[in-house]
């Protein structure tokens, strides 16, 4: 199991870290947007100037063609329409006159040019001049049927596909007085060199490629050798279209019909040539961002150190008045808003000097004053002590004597009276003991050591039960308490008093029982003591922990008012604190807690 991953936070980087992170982070993102929108936009133009430059050399292209068709043609009518041309044609190839066959070769003089023919109006050959190992198998009467060339015309005819060739002729009419005696065909091969072709894309860009194929789609080249038809619907002349070709990927290509031939131009560029320019862009964005990226992070780091500097003098110095050194202060060299704070943290540091001495000084009166007061509380609770004592001393005497001495004399009322004194005389110096003890407490200083509750809390049981042996007759259960950490005596006055009182109010059951129990947190040692005594109502539950405040009379359960006001002030003293819940009748609990050494001051 992969252990828990904490997320990234950028709470725990410092604020010299966090500003360059987030200059960061807005450059990088700032070069990005720009960096894919630049890219699209330069991507878009580049291939919308490339689709113009394409309908524009396609165009032009066409219209070269067109021409050249068109010289050829002209050319080929020229020759037919020279009478020993006609003379030639009508001997049936008999009557050579050396100025037609001049003529005719002067339609030879390029070297894509293969032969010249004359035929008849059937398509038979009646005279050839040309190369003599070049065979053409084509036959004439289909291509003059397909061309259909009227009287004194010329015409182009369709490229023809012969073993890895193309080849076309250019047919012109032999008429004499306007009577078609027959046809000059001049055939001619479809060739250009591969170095030609490939300083002629250079020139036009692009990685551009030219084709010509027969507008029916039949045969197709590349100017070099035949090739297969585009795989695309090319009919639709004029608009651009797309696709890929395994050589060369995508491309955007246009075709145009050949003026004065059966023939359709197209010319493809490729897409990728095209998009180099915007790649090339992006980089130079990329790279120029870095840049401005890195350039960016070293002045948010030189910035956030000019701001984070003169903070760190400052809380170094919150620190050490902190500390207690109230003479800390920060060198003020800035007149921004840092030097504006650092002096107001001056000012502020001279005022909490100034406010500690004379706290300080208040401090020792108050002490002085508090001394005063606590030896005079000590001397009036002497007084109290002594001067009460004396005369409760002197009327528990003298009850006692009248007692011993004339207890015979005295009739039922007068001894009655006598033991009311006694009894009385007996209280008071029990509650004065008391009193003085409460006062005692809050003067004492805890002395915190690990304490055993368990122990602590069976020693009050037997210490109670030695002043009234009736431990038979009470079920008393202590379960395991924890320890904790605080003053043994003063926590054993809270047992003896809390256990006392469950004794005291549950001893009018007939089966009386005790339980005492507790739990240990993180955070404090929890005890509880319950009863099946009478209880209480809770609406009085405010009045507990008061001095002097009871909630039975003491009549029914004899008592001075103070031992639960006594436990809750041990209790507040070891930072506890200390609550009970009642039902008349059916028991009391009290419940209170004591917080480990670590948890309080």
């Amino acid at each position: 199991m992969e252990p828990n991953r904490k997320p990234l936070s950028l709470r725990g980087l410092s604020i010299q870290q966090r500003l360059p992170l987030l200059i960061c982070i807005l450059l990088l993102s700032v070069v990005a947007a720009v960096g894919i929108a630049s890219y699209i936009g330069v991507k878009k133009a580049s291939l919308r100037i490339a689709s113009e430059r394409l309908r524009t050399v396609t165009e032009q292209l066409s219209s070269i063609f067109g021409q050249t068709a068109q010289v050829a043609m002209y050319s080929a009518h020229n020759v037919a329409s020279e009478e020993p041309v006609k003379n030639f044609l009508l001997s049936g190839g008999t009557g050579a006159d050396s100025s037609a066959i001049t003529s005719i070769r002067k339609l030879q003089t390029d070297s894509q040019s293969l032969y010249v023919e004359l035929v008849n109006l059937d398509g038979k050959q009646v005279a050839r001049f040309g190369r003599p190992e070049i065979r053409i198998r084509i036959d004439n009467k289909s291509i003059l049927t397909d061309l259909q060339v009227e009287p004194d015309s010329s015409k182009v005819t369709k490229m023809y596909h012969v073993g890895d060739s193309l080849f076309y002729a250019i047919v012109a009419t032999v008429t004499n007085n306007k009577q078609t005696i027959g046809y000059l065909l001049r055939w001619r091969l479809i060739f250009a060199t591969s170095q030609g072709m490939a300083q002629f894309s250079e020139l036009l860009g692009a990685d551009a490629e030219i084709y010509v194929g027969n507008t029916d789609g039949t045969a197709w080249s590349d100017l070099i050798k035949a090739v297969k038809s585009p795989p695309a619907d090319i009919s639709d002349t004029g608009k651009y279209f797309s696709y890929s070709r395994p050589h060369r990927g995508e491309v955007i290509a246009m075709a145009r019909p050949v003026a004065h031939t059966q023939w359709t131009l197209l010319l493809e560029f490729s897409q990728r040539k095209i998009q180099e320019s915007a790649k090339e862009f992006a980089a130079w964005i990329l790279l120029i961002g870095g840049i401005i990226t890195i350039i960016g992070i070293i002045i948010a780091w030189i910035v956030s150190r000019n701001i984070t500097k003169p903070l760190k003098n400052l809380s170094a110095a919150a620190t050490s008045i902190a500390g207690g050194n109230y003479t800390a202060s920060v060198e003020v060299n800035r007149a921004d808003e840092l030097g504006e704070l650092a002096r107001s943290f001056n000012t502020m540091a001279v005022q909490i000097k100034n406010s500690q001495e004379n706290l300080e000084q208040k401090v020792k009166e108050r002490t002085a004053q508090l001394e005063a007061a606590n030896n005079e509380l000590e001397a009036f609770s002497y007084s109290v002590s002594h001067d009460l004592r004396a005369p409760l001393r002197a009327i528990g005497g003298y009850a006692i004597m009248l007692k011993e001495d004339y207890g015979e004399r005295l009739d039922a009322e007068a001894a009655r009276i006598t033991n009311t004194i006694m009894t009385n005389a007996k209280m008071m110096g029990q509650l004065i003991d008391d009193l003085i003890e409460f006062s005692k407490i809050g003067s004492k200083s805890i002395a915190h050591q690990k304490v055993d509750m368990r122990k602590l809390a069976e020693l009050s049981v037997e210490e109670l039960f030695k002043q009234e042996p009736l431990s038979k007759y009470y079920d008393i259960q202590i379960d395991n308490l924890p320890a904790c950490s605080g003053d043994h005596n003063l926590l054993k006055q809270v047992w003896l008093n809390l256990i006392g009182n469950a004794i005291k109010y549950s001893s009018q059951q007939a089966k009386p029982r005790i339980e005492i129990g507790g739990h240990e947190d993180n955070k404090a040692s929890h005890y509880f003591i319950r009863d099946n005594g009478v209880g209480f109502d809770m609406q009085y539950a405010h009045k507990l922990f008061g001095v002097f405040q009871r909630l039975h009379t003491d009549t029914v359960f004899k008592g001075t008012g103070i031992g639960l006001a006594l436990v809750k002030r041990i209790i507040n003293r070891h930072n506890g604190d200390i609550r009970a819940e009642a039902e008349p009748g059916k028991g009391a609990a009290f419940y209170f807690h004591i917080p480990k050494i670590n948890n309080h001051g």
